[in-house]
């Protein structure tokens, strides 16, 4: 009975690999189902052979079995990482999860996963292709010697390893094997029976491969030294390994590649003035004297439409009206900052560079500091990690969520305020990641902007044109922290929200210099 589960649980695996590689055509929320069932396959897979995991240790390593051992430690990793890259992805199967920040790292690394996954499960099979055709003998009642028939499954296997070679080039799989394709480039005019030919093709290649140097392996002499081959099963995995996170943290000597946000801060000051709402085509607008802009109140549509694509569902659409304030043209310079706290927390250094890096807490004190050296009332108190904001106060402040959102909108109702779409020309993001790319990057003639320049790091603040109320980055470089915490948007409170009266997390809006398009958009929280 055990040996049936596993036939079945093997079966299952083998035919689910050639479908998952298939992302482009079977969709990705079909994908995300069918990676998660491949996962609890390969867990199953792992108990019902528990007995290999505890021999593994012992006895002598010979190199047939060194090499076995490594196929299995390297796939064990690899899956390993396209568990966590997958999950950190996931817009269906986990999205309940929230996941946020880490996006390009993930992505990155479940391509690089996918691929070198579906090449050592080949192997895999391939070092079980004796196994295999015993049952199929047993299955099929074939005679254990015909020279006839072994040389017609030796012919087919040639044909489809040459095919497999073929494939793998036109496929550009090496660029996915060495970090140097990080999107999935298909032929949308190639039909789904030719895809799958070429992949059972690539994968009868690997598989012949390891099964013909397991072969050659088993002629190789022990090794005089005890442990010779089992270090080595060990060692390959774990060289492998530390490759991977040299690679994937190669860029921390220009970037920080962390899991949060790179925030900045907007100073806001309140206004009781009755000016005139200005109107987003008449641009540019003129400053104020101390160089911030006076955004004209009025009501808006806050969130975003059901249709709008990768919205979240935190976006609910409502009607929002807003009173009069000011806002910095300009996002927080690094030489502003440090002239004020005395210190510079940024990642990157440039005097005209947004500062980054700080916390929300940070952008607070920063705004008390510096209504102080103004000789304005603070608008906030703050005892610890508790801070309260008096509205009553005339000093610098974060701008609400709401007026954020106004403030970037400038009267546009589209994904973007460049309207539906945002070119790397018009604002610092991962451009290498446009807006829709999901659904296009297949055939990038369906996208309205290309992929384009990916800078690396943070630009001057007043780079790029700017919005229609005379706002520069609002879409980039570096996100924004707003007084708002997180929670759903109370949609009976229009008037000037502020958000929820308690939480544990504050709301950052904007999107920086190494984010997907998707998540610069307006609404997004």
């Amino acid at each position: 009975m055990k040996q049936t589960v596993k036939r079945i649980v093997d079966l299952a695996m083998i035919i689910l690999l050639p479908i998952l590689m298939a992302e482009v055509l079977i969709g990705q929320q079909l994908h995300e189902w069918l990676g998660t069932g491949m996962l609890a396959l390969f867990i199953a897979h792992h108990i019902l052979n528990f007995g290999w995991w505890k021999s593994f240790p012992k006895g002598r390593y010979t190199p047939s079995r060194a090499f076995y051992t490594t196929i299995v430690l390297l796939l064990l990793l690899d899956m390993s990482a396209l568990c966590v890259s997958g999950i950190m992805m996931s817009g269906f199967v986990f999205s309940f999860l929230h996941i946020s920040g880490g996006m390009m790292i993930a992505r990155q690394l479940h391509l690089f996963a996918s691929y070198w996954g579906f090449i050592l499960m080949s192997a895999h099979l391939g070092l079980h292709m004796e196994q295999y055709f015993g049952i199929g003998r047993k299955l099929f009642h074939f005679s254990e010697k015909n020279a006839v028939r072994t040389w017609v499954l030796r012919i087919i296997a040639v044909v489809l390893s040459a095919y497999g070679i073929f494939a793998f080039f036109t496929q550009q799989i090496p660029g996915y094997l060495f970090f140097q394709t990080h999107f999935v480039m298909f032929d949308e005019t190639k039909a789904a029976v030719v895809y799958f030919t070429e992949t059972i093709a690539m994968m009868v290649l690997f598989a012949a491969i390891a099964h013909y140097l397991n072969k050659l392996l088993c002629k190789v002499k022990k090794s005089e030294k005890k442990n010779g081959w089992k270090a080595a099963a060990f060692a390959v995995p774990a060289i492998a390994l530390a490759l991977v996170v040299v690679k994937l943290n190669l860029p921390a000597k220009t970037e920080p590649w962390q899991n949060v946000p790179t925030e900045s801060i907007t100073s806001t000051a309140s206004s009781s003035s009755s000016s005139k709402q200005i109107e987003p085509e008449k641009q540019p607008v003129i400053p104020t004297d101390d160089g911030f802009v006076l955004i004209g109140g009025g009501s808006f549509e806050m969130g975003s439409p059901e249709d709008e694509p990768w919205r979240s569902a935190d976006e609910t659409r409502h009607t929002v009206t807003v009173s009069d304030f000011y806002i910095s043209p300009y996002e927080v310079r690094q030489n502003e900052f440090s002239a004020v706290e005395g210190y510079n927390p940024s990642n990157f250094d440039g005097e005209n560079l947004p500062v980054e890096n700080v916390s929300w807490l940070d952008a607070v004190a920063f705004c008390n500091a510096l209504s102080e050296k103004e000789n304005l009332t603070p608008a906030y108190k703050i005892d610890g990690k508790t801070v309260t904001w008096d509205r009553s106060a005339n000093g610098y402040r974060l701008p609400t969520e709401a007026e954020w959102e106004y403030a970037c909108r400038a009267g546009t109702t589209t994904p973007f305020n460049t309207e539906t779409s945002i070119s790397p020309e018009e604002s610092n993001y991962y451009g290498h990641y446009p807006y829709e790319i999901e659904d296009n990057y297949f055939s990038q003639g369906n996208l309205t902007t290309k992929p384009g320049e990916y800078r690396q790091t943070t630009v001057v603040v007043d780079s790029f044109s700017p919005n229609g109320f005379g706002l520069y980055n609002m879409h980039g470089n570096v996100s924004e922290w707003v007084w708002d915490y997180y929670g759903e948007y109370d949609t009976a409170k229009t008037v000037d929200p502020t958000g929820p009266e308690t939480g544990t997390r504050r709301v950052y809006r904007g999107g920086g210099w190494n984010d997907f398009a998707k998540n610069m958009r307006s609404a997004y929280r």
